[in-house]
């Protein structure tokens, strides 16, 4: 009896480690420790024959990960136009829409610059 308590306690403490460790993170940094995570993982069965091919074979595989974070970095975009609430002039619209594109074409870059690191492969 006693010794199924130790393994139990043990079992749990292995588990509850990891997700106390977690509690201090913001939502982002979450999104990006679990973008990472699948990028790693994905990253030795990715295509050696290019860094476009293996790019595109990580961004299918780690699909949901990378929609996660580029939600919560269009949502801080937004919500410093004071979306959902402000009405847009069409100028402030365009801003708004700039201001979404560059947020996703830095997400785009840094998937683009780790799966070179975890893949070891260059242009």
């Amino acid at each position: 009896m006693i010794r199924r308590l130790a393994l139990v306690a043990a079992l749990l403490s292995t588990v509850a480690a990891p997700l106390a460790a977690q509690d201090g993170l913001s939502d982002e940094d979450l999104a990006v420790r679990r973008l990472r995570a699948c990028l790693t993982a994905g990253a030795a069965g990715a295509s050696k024959d290019s860094l476009l091919a293996a790019v595109m074979a990580l961004r299918s595989l780690c699909y949901a990960q990378i929609n996660g974070l580029r939600d919560i970095r269009l949502g801080r975009v937004d919500a410093s136009f004071g979306l959902p609430e402000a009405r847009l002039s069409a100028g402030r619209q365009e801003d708004l829409e700039r201001a979404r594109d560059a947020a996703e074409r830095r997400l785009d870059d840094e998937i683009a610059q780790a799966v070179s690191r975890f893949t070891g492969l260059t242009n």
